[in-house]
């Protein structure tokens, strides 16, 4: 009995540190670094013309997984359309269990 609470309680505490929830201050998110970064499903979007701050601009551009990739989708985009790039220029949304859970950028 003693092994399997000491065997929960490790698992706790590892999931706490280092799983997927284990927290990344560099994002403000509830999920590792690592978790964000290379793991996660993101839908993008695009904001074409940020600097005229017209909210309907903001477009849906696809999914991706993975920060990096979603930036380098957005950036993409930008130059496809030929807008005029900002960092402002688009959002990642990262998407678990089928629910919008935060916004982020690289």
């Amino acid at each position: 009995m003693d092994k399997i609470f000491i065997f929960i309680i490790a698992f706790l505490v590892w999931s706490k540190f280092f799983g997927d929830e284990s927290g990344c201050e560099k994002y403000a998110s509830k999920y590792s670094c690592n978790y964000v970064e290379n793991k996660a499903n993101y839908q993008v979007y695009y904001w074409i013309n940020v600097y005229e701050g017209d909210e309907k601009d903001n477009k849906y551009i696809g999914s991706t997984v993975g920060l990096n990739n979603c930036r380098d989708m957005a950036v993409a985009y930008g130059n496809a359309v030929r807008d005029r790039w900002t960092e402002r220029s688009y959002i990642c949304v990262l998407i678990k269990d089928g629910n919008k859970m935060e916004k982020h950028r690289f």
